[in-house]
């Protein structure tokens, strides 16, 4: 696991946001929220018990119908954590193979076969991407109220999103994603940190 959390400056931020707007316009305060706890807590909000993590990934595996785009998404500016698409883990190469440079795939993913060992492998990469200390609440209470400014005046929130929101800031909850996100993108995915993915894939090829 991670032991210290992801340092973001403005630059990163505002990067990080431009990429969700062009990617998912339809989203709204709520997968913004997400979006920016997932870019600073990565994968830790899903627990780290292995077999709690392997369950989840095989059910939501076993569940989807339609392709996930993108493959990846960067929420990290390159030194953070990714978005994967579950689409992907087919692909995922064996353990002890050399990363495969990502440009090779398909640019259109097709539904594969997903064997155990890749379900197995992608388990322990979750993990591994995990934060090994738990949520500070007045760390991410301060954080939100540095970032707010620039997020009010970016998105205009409706009131009633951003009450939802703050309960959650308090709490130091994560957000589900919108009924609109989910009704227009069908998301299903993972967050890895960067040089986890790395060792599966050359993400700069």
């Amino acid at each position: 696991m991670l032991t210290r959390r992801i340092a973001l400056n403005a630059g990163d931020l505002n990067a990080i946001m431009d990429l969700e707007t062009k990617l998912h316009p339809q989203g709204d305060l709520t997968d913004v929220y997400k979006l920016l706890c997932q870019a600073y807590y990565g994968p830790s909000h899903m627990g780290k018990e292995l077999t709690l993590i392997q369950s989840s990934l095989e059910k939501e595996l076993g569940k989807k119908r339609k392709i996930y785009m993108p493959v990846i998404q960067d929420i990290g500016n390159r030194k953070g954590f990714y978005r994967i698409s579950l689409d992907l883990i087919p692909y995922f190469p064996k353990p002890d193979s050399e990363p495969i440079p990502l440009s090779s795939l398909p640019k259109k993913l097709v539904k594969k076969k997903t064997e155990p060992w890749q379900i197995e492998l992608v388990s322990q990469m979750i993990l591994d991407s995990c934060l090994e200390m738990d949520v500070d609440l007045r760390s991410w209470k301060s954080t939100w109220r540095r970032l707010w400014p620039r997020i009010e005046a970016r998105y205009k929130p409706a009131e009633s999103v951003v009450k939802i929101v703050q309960q959650h800031v308090v709490e130091a909850s994560i957000t589900h994603h919108s009924k609109r996100f989910k009704d227009s993108y069908q998301p299903h995915y993972r967050i890895l940190h960067h040089k986890v993915l790395k060792r599966s894939f050359d993400i700069d090829a």
